[in-house]
């Protein structure tokens, strides 16, 4: 698919929860927010035949979000069913990890090629605060599961926000040790915080890490993350990279949309516009309505993001990033 601009749109990214185990503070408030009914959220089976949809049309990479997707039962399910629709080169997911000793075996059994975990500190107390109920050796013990299960690679997001989580020296450590990708995100002032001075623009992080440790190239890792160089320290396993969606913003070169737990399509993470597509699916799946929504999707997308990017509609929690 190509939209109005001729990006190539072939990513999407879908919610299956709003749920989540934890409260990270730069996505949700510490009492949470209101939570979708049962009969508002998409069925596994309305997900399916929706990718069906859109892997005929050119979608072929799904990444499955939350929340927290773990938290969603019969996950497993999911992927094997995603697994199963002709077209998808891969199905991947995004999680905070703290579930994956439980699953993470079965994810690969059951198809999913390859995980992001979300590891906001490696000092324990640090990651309580920002995660509110985390513990940080729940969440190793996933990063571990999630290496012992054989996804390659494991890529761990780091949201930085100036003054409370900016010691990167820990990451660097750990990419000597382990085989893990490291990605420095850029803060969004889109979430609870909404305060723009936490932001550490790309620059600064890049500059941080050269005084950490000597660098060298690194291969990308496989996947379509939007960090453009990986770097290692000589003999390490790991790589580090840096993600810069407000300073180094990769709109012109978007190629994805986000589907929503609640079955609304999202053109843009910041933006608030969004499309319906439950009536194509409820009480049946109309696949030629299906194809129309992803046909204005294509024309609805927008050049670039918000000027105001606080203005986005919904909770981001529930959008899945």
């Amino acid at each position: 698919m190509q939209d109005h601009l001729g990006r190539t749109i072939d990513y999407i990214r879908v919610s299956v929860t709003d749920r989540c185990n934890l409260r990270c503070r730069y996505c949700m408030p510490e009492e949470g927010v209101p939570l979708l009914q049962h009969d508002d959220i998409l069925r596994f089976e309305e997900i399916a035949a929706f990718l069906s949809v859109a892997a005929a049309e050119g979608i072929v990479h799904v990444r499955l979000t939350g929340g927290e997707p773990l938290r969603r039962p019969g996950i497993v399910n999911l992927v094997r069913m995603l697994m199963e629709i002709p077209g998808l080169q891969d199905v991947t997911m995004t999680t905070n990890g703290t579930l994956l000793p439980q699953f993470a075996e079965d994810l690969r059994t059951a198809g999913l090629q390859r995980i992001n975990i979300g590891l906001p500190s490696l000092e324990p107390a640090t990651y309580a605060a920002l995660t509110r109920l985390g513990s940080l050796d729940q969440a190793l013990a996933g990063v571990q599961a999630a290496l012992d299960a054989g996804f390659d690679p494991v890529k761990l997001n780091v949201v930085v926000l100036r003054g409370v989580n900016d010691n990167l020296a820990p990451y660097v450590e750990l990419t000597r040790r382990w085989p893990v990708a490291v990605r420095f995100i850029e803060y969004m002032s889109i979430g609870p915080l909404g305060e723009d001075h936490y932001l550490v623009p790309a620059a600064e992080l890049r500059t941080m890490l050269e005084a950490l440790a000597p660098l060298e190239p690194a291969g990308k890792p496989a996947g379509n993350g939007p960090a453009r160089e990986y770097w290692r320290v000589p003999g390490s396993p790991g790589s580090l990279a840096v993600i810069a969606p407000m300073t180094e913003h990769f709109c012109p070169e978007c190629n994805r949309l986000r589907l929503v737990a609640d079955g609304h399509l999202r053109m843009c993470l910041f933006g608030a516009e969004e499309i319906d597509i439950r009536p194509a699916l409820r009480p049946s799946v109309d696949e030629q309505a299906l194809r129309g929504l992803l046909a204005r999707a294509m024309q609805e997308k927008p050049v670039s993001m918000p000027d105001n990017v606080r203005d986005y509609g919904r909770a981001m929690g529930s959008i899945g990033g």
